[in-house]
């Protein structure tokens, strides 16, 4: 068996592998570990890709990560997606088109100056234009206001989740794959502890046991780790509170007009982008829509509402869309801004996988932990990433 970096490995019985969360992540995982020739079972409450990978943004960049080593992280998974691309047909998904971003005030066109700058230094394809070459790249837009600056990064784009996962979970089915769902993909117990096999148990009362359980349930994963009795080391920003960042609001809207916009565009009142179905994904800058999961349905529909007029000063082709559907999405943010990736140490046999990036890392960091799990060496580009960095430290002797 030949594994992702020139490695192989021979297993005397494949080795039994629970993955946890039929996301874009988990199923992306899932497809590279049956392929790698590990007995994989998926496990998802709903169906594949109905969580929060159907209502991402799914915006494919590396446009304003940092540290470097991040950086590079991310714009490797951006290129892997490419790679991905033609071997799972990628016109039905994958949407290579460019990002326009619009900067009206001072400040802002300072900052955009300014990454712009660093980008191009760091080798990431980006460059300063001006609304005119805007408006050739992307003819829906609205004239901008005098003074706006923009930019162009050509080589981001966004993805097609759901038809996405879709060829993911078939993939990993061709190679063996079982897919569980509803109450036999509901994990309500997990157990990894040290000299016992890891044990899965689920709402239907079965258990699977497993040589290795990998977990990519987004905002569910502390609560897997802490089955296991390892949360601890899998903090994630609260989403279930009040006033938390974690969720956003996101609306779909149409029909659009056309043609309608082609590419990603962040302006200062509304970012969008194409969805499916001849839709319009939209989701509002910063704090500006900003919901939770206690915001009343009425002031939801009211910011749902707003988010269309506000595409409707942005570009042409909305004369005659209306929200088509709004949701409350709650998004993964690890406690330091990164992924959190490999073994939860006191919990063997249970690994872990989440970050806010994981539509843009998932082709990259899915072969990564394929790599991780197989070839009986820890990878370097993973260290930064592993849960062990939230450990408390030894204080130092007296």
């Amino acid at each position: 068996m030949v594994l992702p970096y020139g490695g192989s490995v021979a297993f005397a019985e494949p080795r039994r592998c629970v993955v946890i969360g039929a996301g874009v992540l988990g199923a992306s995982a899932a497809a590279r570990l049956a392929e790698a020739g590990l007995q994989v079972t998926l496990l998802d409450q709903d169906q594949p890709g109905r969580g929060t990978s159907q209502w991402s943004f799914a915006w494919l960049n590396s446009n304003d990560k940092a540290p470097r080593s991040y950086h590079d992280l991310n714009h490797t998974g951006v290129r892997a997606w490419a790679e991905l691309a033609p071997d799972l047909d990628g016109r039905a998904w994958y949407r290579p088109a460019g990002n326009i971003e619009l900067a009206a005030s001072d400040a802002a066109r300072a900052r955009i100056e300014a990454r712009v700058g660093r980008l191009t230094q760091w080798g990431y394809p980006g460059r300063l234009i001006d609304p005119a070459e805007a408006s050739e790249l992307e003819p829906s837009l609205l004239p901008s206001p005098p003074g706006t600056a923009a930019a162009f990064f050509p080589g981001e784009g966004y993805l097609l989740t759901e038809p996405l996962i879709t060829r993911l979970v078939a993939y990993a089915r061709s190679h063996g794959a079982e897919i569980r769902t509803g109450e036999s993909g509901h994990v309500t117990g997990l157990r990894a502890a040290p000299g016992e096999v890891p044990r899965v148990r689920t709402a239907d009362g079965g258990v699977l046991e497993a040589d290795e359980v990998v977990c990519c349930a987004g905002r569910w994963t502390p609560a897997l780790a802490a089955m296991a009795g390892a949360a601890d080391v899998v903090p994630l920003v609260p989403w279930d509170v009040a006033g938390s960042i974690a969720p956003a609001l996101v609306v779909r809207v149409g029909p659009v007009v056309r043609p309608g916009p082609s590419r990603l565009i962040h302006a200062p009142e509304v970012y969008l982008r194409p969805a499916s179905g001849g839709l319009l994904h939209l989701e509002a800058p910063g704090t500006a829509a900003a919901a939770d999961l206690h915001t009343p349905e009425p002031q939801l529909r009211r910011r749902a509402d707003d988010l269309l007029r506000r595409a409707r000063r942005t570009v042409r082709g909305l004369d005659d869309a209306q929200v088509v559907a709004y949701q409350v999405c709650v998004r993964p943010l690890p406690a330091d801004g990164l992924p959190i990736v490999g073994r939860l140490p006191g919990a063997p046999g249970l690994y872990v996988a989440v970050t806010h990036s994981g539509v843009t890392l998932a082709a990259y960091l899915s072969r990564l932990i394929a790599a991780d799990l197989t070839t009986g060496t820890p990878l370097a580009v993973l260290n930064p990433y592993r849960p062990t960095r939230f450990l408390p430290t030894m204080a130092p002797s007296p």
